[in-house]
């Protein structure tokens, strides 16, 4: 699983990279056979005008076919980044548990076809 942090604001950068990559790492362990890459953008919507203007998009890509987006605001980056990895780890736990459904229900209909001939 590779982790990709990309910042619209450079002041934040350096050390704010290795933060949201370990805490990234941290959260998504348990998924990492599932998951080839997350990428989190950070980006200032409207500018220095102030108000919940800080944005953070998550896009986590499965190693079978699909992806989940998930997009936060808030006045700072690190709200939106908590709030946001919250749904994202909810969205994956989910999207990987329908994953899993649809193989056994496959599997268990081949097998009742097999043992019926």
């Amino acid at each position: 699983m590779s982790i990709d942090v990309n910042w619209s604001a450079l002041e934040f950068k350096r050390k704010s990279n290795r933060i949201i990559s370990s805490k990234l790492q941290i959260f998504m362990w348990r998924f990492r056979p599932y998951i080839l890459q997350v990428q989190v953008r950070f980006s200032d919507v409207n500018g220095p005008k102030g108000g919940t203007d800080k944005r953070c998009t998550f896009s986590a890509e499965f190693t079978s076919p699909g992806d989940v987006t998930i997009i936060s605001e808030g006045m700072e980056y690190i709200v939106a980044f908590q709030s946001g990895l919250a749904r994202l780890v909810r969205s994956v736990h989910r999207e990987i548990a329908k994953q899993r459904e649809k193989p056994i229900r496959i599997n268990r209909r081949i097998r009742f076809i097999e043992l019926e001939n």
